[in-house]
């Protein structure tokens, strides 16, 4: 009976990791980034009104059906109008990421958990932790130039803090286009 149970373990952890390794690189030259999906993703673009105007948001995102420890994996491109930055200073960056976060958190009726200034490729950014009913976002918000990207996990309660959310938003990169 041990060398079942070891059996089935042992395949479990092959299985596992089989799954763990498959994950898709996604590279998009117009939207200057490249992620990690466990999966092809799927993209889409919405039209959203906003105190600017209407914006395009670009949505590249996958949601597995069932067998993964969360329910959505996103990756979000908005462009700002440029002249919205020009002569700016990095409070006024701080004040674009701050309304980023709180409309993340309110557009959700959430909960914000956490909230660190982070950098990637010395542009500015936050990591934040937003606690919804039934479960967590963790997102990931950077602005480059007039340019938000916004990379997200949402997991249910009992997934919280599984590996895959931080290899998902850990494989987030902007790509230097011209």
């Amino acid at each position: 009976m041990k060398k079942l149970a070891l059996t089935i373990f042992i395949c479990f952890i092959a299985f596992a990791t089989s799954i763990a390794q498959n994950w898709e690189k996604y590279k998009s030259e117009d939207l200057a980034f490249i992620a990690m999906y466990p999966n092809t993703p799927e993209r889409t673009v919405q039209k959203v009104p906003t105190a600017v105007g209407e914006l395009d948001m670009h949505m590249i995102m996958y949601s597995p059906e069932s067998g993964d420890d969360n329910a959505v994996y996103s990756t979000i491109r908005s462009d700002y109008p440029k002249e919205q930055f020009k002569d700016k200073d990095e409070e006024y960056t701080t004040s674009v990421l701050d309304g980023a976060v709180g409309g993340a958190v309110k557009n959700v009726n959430g909960k914000l958990l956490y909230d660190n200034k982070i950098k990637l490729n010395g542009f500015p950014g936050r990591s934040i932790k937003i606690e919804i009913n039934g479960g967590f976002i963790y997102m990931n918000a950077y602005l480059v130039e007039n340019v938000m990207y916004i990379s997200q996990v949402i997991c249910l309660t009992n997934n919280d803090k599984n590996p895959s959310i931080k290899r998902f938003l850990d494989s987030f990169d902007i790509l230097k286009v011209k």
